[in-house]
């Protein structure tokens, strides 16, 4: 992987923190293709539940994606009637979610009032649950009543998809908490976490690639180490991935050098089994038993994409055309964030960061084909920072482009790079990027 000097590092996240500027925004190109005529202009819609006057975009998830969409939607056109939807009332960050489990930021500082972010840009914010779609008719279905739609998007985020294997029934999930989904299980974990004392043993097990943050399993895991070097405890990594998945050898470093006395590291580890009384996972390659385990499931779409029928049959992921994020199986219907089919149409990883910048492309790319104007391809930027301790972090930035040959997002030569090291400033910068981007988000 090509490094990046501290200038051009600079230069490229500075255009993926913006997403490629702001209201000359979503660093999206001009294509060479033109669109088909129903495409540019307004979309028709007969009377409708809670139809309103002019253009209406709804979005169903309140997190990085659907929370920026909202609101750049409002930023580029006050006139769009803009109705976000979510289950609760708060969104709280998967990003930056391991450092509250750590002790290292409480978690009121990354939960966010989607009430809040309603009022201040004019959104119309709805608390309901999501039931079904009828997309001949453009009427989204939920509890709280049916909603109209020229343009509706969809940002669920991730889902768990649990062996059944491993009989992790409701109880079991209750006792092993995953915390890849942010909320009470993340205080769950820091209370255990907080526990540990000297003699014990976590046993942490990370995802499947695809999942939710490449490099997030490997920041948990030095942060494991970090805890149990301070309380004289030891860490077994039982990861199912050939190798490291994000930023290997900064990871690597770490473990073999901040924790090579308290930490080992297992790749190509296949769970077959747990023993929840005792506390021991069997794998093929041995039994390790543990006093605390920290179970990440393999990870699938957000339930919602499957309950309104956007995954094609065998699949995990939404099927979306890389050159809009449009649903490739319902018309005027676009997914974002986590829920993409990334192995078929992108490079880019599941993040806070490409959920921030797909909503992007898709709000100005609306705007656009509402005044008849011409959409533009991707061009996203990606910057994600890991803690390696509770003193050190590091990073990684890409940028990802349209492709037309390949139909496909792809990471755009030369525009990528590590630091050579973990350091105490790229802590403290990533915890100003992660402020930057929840208040890009949702402020």
């Amino acid at each position: 992987m090509k490094k990046l000097s501290r200038r051009n590092f600079v230069k490229t996240t500075a255009i993926s923190a913006a997403s490629l500027s702001v209201l000359g925004l979503a660093g999206c190109k001009k294509s060479a293709e033109k669109t088909a005529a129903d495409n540019t202009k307004p979309a028709e819609t007969t009377a409708a539940p809670q139809k309103k006057a002019g253009h209406t975009v709804v979005i169903a998830g309140g997190g990085y994606g659907g929370a920026t969409a909202a609101k750049y939607l409002k930023l580029l056109n006050p006139s769009i009637n803009v109705i976000l939807i979510d289950r609760n009332a708060e969104h709280v960050s998967c990003a930056m979610s391991n450092e509250v489990i750590f002790g290292l930021r409480d978690i009121k500082e990354i939960t966010m009032p989607l009430p809040r972010l309603a009022e201040k840009y004019g959104i119309e914010f709805k608390q309901a649950e999501v039931t079904g779609l009828d997309g001949e008719k453009k009427i989204l279905k939920t509890s709280a009543g049916d909603v109209a739609y020229d343009k509706l998007i969809v940002s669920p985020g991730i889902s768990m998809d649990y062996d059944p294997a491993l009989n992790f029934n409701a109880d079991r999930q209750k006792e092993i908490p995953h915390a890849w989904i942010a909320g009470p299980q993340t205080l769950q974990l820091k209370d255990m976490v907080s526990n540990i004392k000297a003699g014990d043993t976590v046993i942490f097990r990370t995802p499947v690639a695809l999942y939710r943050c490449p490099p997030g399993p490997y920041e948990r895991a030095c942060l494991f180490g970090n805890e149990a070097l301070k309380k004289g405890a030891k860490v077994i990594v039982l990861d199912p991935n050939p190798q490291i998945m994000s930023k290997k050898p900064l990871f690597e470093a770490a473990f073999n050098n901040l924790y090579k006395d308290v930490l080992t590291y297992h790749s190509g580890v296949v769970v077959t089994g747990i023993d929840y009384d005792k506390k021991i996972v069997k794998t093929n390659k041995g039994d390790f038993q543990g006093t605390l385990i920290n179970y990440v499931p393999d990870q699938k779409a957000g339930e919602l994409v499957f309950t309104l029928g956007l995954v094609e049959p065998g699949k995990k992921w939404a099927s979306v055309d890389p050159k809009s994020f449009e649903s490739t199986l319902i018309k005027d219907v676009y997914v974002i964030g986590d829920a993409i089919d990334t192995a078929t149409v992108t490079e880019m990883p599941k993040s806070g960061t490409i959920a921030n910048a797909t909503a992007k492309v898709v709000a100005e790319n609306l705007v656009r084909i509402f005044a008849g104007k011409e959409p533009r391809v991707p061009l996203v930027g990606n910057t994600c920072y890991s803690l390696v301790s509770e003193k050190e972090g590091i990073w990684i930035a890409t940028l990802y482009e349209y492709d037309a040959a390949k139909n496909k997002i792809v990471t755009r030569n030369g525009a990528n790079g590590i630091p050579k090291e973990a350091s105490v400033e790229n802590r403290i910068n990533g915890h100003s990027w992660g402020n930057n981007i929840l208040s890009d988000t949702f402020m």
